[in-house]
C-alpha cells in the first residue's frame, strides 16, 4: 500500500469510528488488539490486514470497498443508536451483525433499482 492510501484509509476509519460513537478503546477491546495497533491505523502509519480491515468495516457498518476505494465515492450510511457503556461481547457481536445485515440489505436494494 502507498502512503497516499494509508492515509486515506486511515482517515476513513477514524472518521467511521467517530461517526458510530466509539472511542479507541472501545474498538480494541471489541476487537481484542491493542489501542496503539488501532491508532496506527487511524494514522496511516501502520498496513492493517484484510481480516481486521473486514471486521472493522462490520463493526462500523461500512463495505470493505469504501475504505480501499475512491474518496470521492460513498455508500448508505448504516447508524444504530445505543448507549455502548454497559455493553458486554454478545451485544456487539449483535451490533456488527445488523450493520452488516443493513448494509447488505441497502446495497442489494441498490442493485435491484429500489
Amino acid at each position: 500500500m502507498n502512503d497516499r492510501l494509508l492515509k486515506s484509509l486511515g482517515e476513513k476509519l477514524q472518521e467511521a469510528r467517530k461517526k458510530s460513537g466509539l472511542t479507541q478503546d472501545q474498538v480494541a477491546k471489541i476487537l481484542e488488539i491493542n489501542k496503539v495497533q488501532l491508532s496506527y491505523y487511524e494514522t496511516g502509519a501502520r498496513e492493517i490486514n484484510i481480516t481486521l480491515l473486514q471486521e472493522l468495516a462490520n463493526l462500523y457498518g461500512y463495505s470493505v470497498g469504501y475504505f480501499l476505494g475512491d474518496e470521492k465515492k460513498s455508500e448508505p450510511e448504516v447508524e444504530i443508536a445505543f448507549r455502548a457503556d454497559e455493553f458486554c461481547e454478545e451485544d456487539w457481536e449483535t451490533v456488527v451483525f445488523a450493520k452488516t445485515f443493513l448494509r447488505n440489505l441497502c446495497e442489494m436494494r441498490a442493485l435491484l433499482g429500489r
